[in-house]
């Protein structure tokens, strides 16, 4: 590290990271999120199920030529996000995209009922009810994406009364209508003007939920993109999920579905000038682009709070003149926390305070 750089200290860095939070932040939460209540959520897990179900499934031979190769590269050391570059097959698409909801399905199902009981809680829960609630009143809005497709964020809004939208409106079969659920976001309130007493509408502070992967509950149904709670868990034949599974063929499906994925997402991002990131490791460029170069020449302010450091997320940092990240020690055994920035000589390590947990973080640098 440079040497002529300033000293940071743990006063500098907690001042810093609150000062950051005094402009809301555009938020993007990823698997760690999730795994934070349950691995089985997460990447590795996936991984198994798929190599096990796919055993069970009569693959035509174009499709296990394909899937010989995902095992190949798997048993090579690739993660899955590369090992399934190699599907190309619809069929075989599909598959994956099955399996996927089916294992996802079963875990959320679990946590649904647990967070409904108050048995579970989902880590940012705390976080993101004192950013909901601290929302200027000149803007009512807190942005978040997530590439993940478990519903946990959705239940944890709703055991804990924040207001949501996903852009979708409708009775049990939803479209995307963002006037409608704009409308439906209005509240009347009365203000003096002139001396007199008017009602003028404004928006409840709520959340705007971009799931830009797909989710449980989306389904392509009469040739549109739908959600329905009803069919997440057990899905009809004749509904195909909307879940962008890893792999080189998201692509194609991203602008298959991108007015309704990722259009809005992209005007709000176009609009924020900081950026949270939540348990999300860097692993999806084509969300990542714009944010990054956000971050990098226009000095935009991030801050990355996640347990496990990356050269995805080093590359990044060292780019990026105010970018935070708090992550764990190096030492994965050892309880700790590191937090950087490369505006300083070194990194700061505090022993014994899992800053990295969003729990503790919201605690301790928020107020409980």
């Amino acid at each position: 590290m440079d040497n002529e750089k300033p000293r940071l200290t743990e006063e500098i860095a907690k001042k810093a990271i609150r000062d950051f939070f005094r402009d809301k932040p555009f938020i993007v939460f990823g698997t760690g999120m999730s795994c934070a209540l349950d691995e089985s959520f997460g990447m590795n897990a996936l991984k198994k199920v798929l190599i096990e179900e796919m055993q069970k499934i009569g693959l035509t031979n174009p499709m296990h030529t394909e899937w010989d190769a995902v095992t190949s590269a798997l048993n090579n050391g690739s993660d899955l996000e590369n090992a399934l570059n190699s599907v190309r097959d619809d069929g075989l698409l599909k598959q994956i995209t099955k399996i996927t909801g089916d294992s996802i399905a079963e875990i959320d199902k679990i946590y649904a009922y647990r967070i409904a009981k108050g048995e579970s809680q989902w880590p940012a829960s705390m976080l993101f009810r004192k950013l909901v609630d601290t929302l200027p009143e000149g803007d009512r809005i807190l942005h978040a994406l997530t590439p993940n497709y478990d519903m946990l964020f959705e239940y944890a809004c709703d055991a804990t009364g924040i207001p949501y939208t996903n852009g979708l409106f409708g009775g049990v079969e939803r479209r995307k209508d963002w006037e409608a659920v704009d409308r439906a976001l209005l509240e009347p309130e009365q203000i003096c003007q002139n001396r007199k007493m008017k009602t003028v509408f404004k928006h409840k502070k709520h959340v705007r939920l971009y799931k830009v992967h797909g989710s449980l509950n989306f389904f392509f149904h009469r040739h549109v993109v739908i959600e329905n709670d009803a069919w997440m868990w057990n899905p009809p034949d004749f509904a195909e999920r909307v879940m962008i599974t890893p792999g080189l063929s998201k692509y194609q499906m991203l602008q298959k579905y991108r007015q309704e994925l990722l259009q809005s997402a992209d005007d709000a991002i176009n609009r924020s000038t900081r950026f949270l990131f939540l348990g999300y490791g860097f692993n999806d460029s084509h969300l990542e682009e714009y944010i990054k170069r956000k971050l990098i020449t226009q000095a935009c302010h991030g801050l990355i709070v996640t347990r496990d450091l990356n050269k995805r997320i080093e590359s990044l940092l060292g780019q990026s003149g105010n970018l935070w990240i708090v992550c764990k020690m190096e030492d994965q055994t050892t309880h700790g926390t590191r937090i950087y920035n490369k505006q300083y000589a070194d990194w700061l390590k505090i022993p014994n305070k899992n800053l990295w947990d969003i729990s503790e973080f919201t605690t301790h640098i928020l107020g409980g």
